[in-house]
């Protein structure tokens, strides 16, 4: 990129050397032409790469592994023992981890083994948690109180702070709850039926910015609700309660990403297409 944008340079400087121009043209032209090289360097989709990296506390890639690349809230799978140990696949970027097993478990009564970490709530005033996504089964989990099942639940578990903290689960038609308090989340009305799909790899974030909350699916904002109380100061994460599916590059930031962030990150992974995964 910097050889065509000073290639009009070597142009005048052959053309100089014939007609004699001055040197003072020669200079003039050449801080042109490096201040323009920096620009387009930093318009790069790799200066908004780095900035998509800033607040992020805890990064779980999965990649034959549990660990949390960023902090030390490394994950731990649980009910292992009645549901089997997750397995890992070819994920959105890397590997991913597979929970629950076809053989073992008879879909879709039964959820796959939950994982669950330490992390704590990176900020109370402003935060995003972000993850890719293929659930194999919609609304493998417990019935809830209007008799749908739910499943797919994401965040804080005990039932004194879940809805206190920050919470997600999707429905049996695809449809999605998700925020800090039942009094002011989403809900299908927001988030319909449909949004979640099975067997296909997805990317959902949420955002909270000081009582705005945003949700967005494959980079792209689709539902915003103002008045979100601050959650308390959780600690515990948990991911993919009555879940069967593959999970990936779950992220949690102290901070809300923008919405242009939130589509960079997501194109960061849309280049490996992953086909959908009918059954098992």
């Amino acid at each position: 990129m910097k050889l065509l944008v000073l290639l009009p340079l070597l142009i005048v400087l052959v053309s100089c050397s014939f007609n004699r121009c001055s040197f003072h043209l020669i200079v003039k032209l050449l801080i042109k032409r490096l201040a323009l090289a920096s620009a387009l360097v930093c318009l790069s989709p790799v200066a908004t790469t780095v900035a998509a990296e800033k607040g992020l506390v805890n990064h779980w890639k999965f990649d034959g592994n549990y660990k949390d690349a960023v902090g030390q809230k490394h994950a731990l799978p649980v009910h292992t023992d009645v549901k089997g140990p997750p397995s890992w696949e070819a994920g959105r970027i890397g590997q991913a981890v597979t929970l629950g097993d076809s053989v073992l478990l008879p879909y879709p009564k039964i959820s796959g083994p939950g994982l669950q970490t330490n992390a704590e709530c990176p900020n109370t005033a402003t935060f995003t948690v972000s993850w890719w996504w293929r659930p194999d089964v919609l609304g493998g989990g417990g019935a809830g109180r209007n008799g749908a099942r739910w499943s797919g639940r994401m965040g804080t578990h005990h039932d004194d702070v879940r809805w206190n903290g920050w919470y997600f689960h999707s429905s049996e038609t695809g449809a999605v709850y998700c925020g800090v308090t039942t009094a002011k989340r989403f809900t299908p009305k927001d988030i319909p039926a449909g949004t979640v799909i099975k067997g296909v790899w997805q990317m959902l974030t949420f955002t909270l910015d000081h009582g705005t909350g945003r949700f967005y699916r494959n980079g792209a904002l689709i539902a915003t609700k103002t008045g979100m109380p601050a959650p308390i100061r959780w600690r515990g994460f948990h991911m993919t309660h009555w879940f069967n599916g593959g999970l990936d590059d779950v992220r949690l930031y102290n901070r809300a990403l923008s919405n242009a962030e939130v589509a960079t990150l997501y194109k960061s992974a849309s280049k490996k297409v992953s086909p959908p995964r009918v059954g098992r």
